[in-house]
This record gives C-alpha cells, sequence and structure tokens, in this order.
C-alpha cells in the first residue's frame, strides 16, 4: 500500500537509505524534514507499507521542478527499496505513484539522477520507460562550516 509519509517512519527511512542507499541518515533530521516537507505541495514523500507485516519497505520522495524556459515537472530527490524487497514491483509502484501524482497536477514529466555506477538502478528506470539524455557533471559548493 503506497501512503503518504508519517513521522514514525523515520526508523525504516533511515533504515533503508543505509541499506540500500549506502547513505548515513540522521532519524531526528528525517523526523523533521517529514514534519517540515508533508504539507508543502512541492514536495511529494510517500512510503511503501506492506500489508502483510505492516512495514515499510520502500519510500519515494519528489520534488516540484518549475522551469523558467519550459514546462514544470517533479525531479525525483530519493527512491529507494530495500534490497530484500526489491524485485516485487515496490519501486514501480512508488514511481508510478509520482507519475500519477505530476499527471493530476497538470505536470509534463518526472526526471532524476542516478549515480553512474548504479547500473542495476539505470535498467530498473529504462525498463519502466525513463530515457538517458545527457551525461553530466555534479558540482556543489558546502556554505557555513568547514567540511572534509
Amino acid at each position: 500500500m503506497i501512503r503518504n509519509a508519517k513521522k514514525e517512519d523515520a526508523k525504516a527511512i533511515k533504515e533503508i537509505c543505509e541499506a540500500a542507499l549506502g547513505h548515513k541518515a540522521d532519524m531526528n533530521l528525517i523526523r523533521q524534514r517529514i514534519d517540515e516537507l508533508s504539507f508543502n505541495s512541492f514536495y511529494y514523500i510517500v512510503v511503501y507499507e506492506d500489508e502483510s507485516d505492516n512495514m515499510v519497505k520502500g519510500f519515494i520522495q519528489g520534488e516540484k521542478y518549475n522551469l523558467l524556459y519550459g514546462e514544470n515537472g517533479w525531479n525525483i530527490i530519493a527512491l529507494a527499496v530495500m534490497p530484500e524487497a526489491q524485485g516485487n514491483g515496490i519501486g514501480k509502484h512508488l514511481l508510478l505513484s509520482l507519475e500519477h501524482h505530476a499527471q493530476q497536477n497538470g505536470d509534463t514529466f518526472v526526471r532524476l539522477n542516478s549515480r553512474i555506477e548504479r547500473t542495476d538502478a539505470h535498467a530498473f528506470y529504462e525498463h519502466l520507460g525513463y530515457i538517458s539524455s545527457k551525461i553530466q557533471k555534479y558540482f556543489i559548493k558546502y556554505i557555513g562550516e568547514e567540511r572534509m
């Protein structure tokens, strides 16, 4: 079952981030972000809860992508499913839920970035009709405190 994320899902989302994406995650920060973003129409945050055991097995976070020079759409910030639950259609259901949300709101596309080494993820997206339209470099500059 796909449903809106709740603060109580923070522990499960943390575990999914670490197991599926390899990202260290802070449960309190996740809880805070869900609280901040859940009622903001520029964000789409839902989880897949397995009805057989009521466990959250995956999540997707999308962000509204408004262009000055083109049509509006959505950017996938994160899509992750617990490794042991992959291959059961959970990722597909999460992705389709965002696509449906975008379409219902008059938006024309869903886009995402995926690290070059994530070839299994690339095959998943291509299987669902996504095309790789360019290769680009990623730049970031942290503002404020010094980071290593």
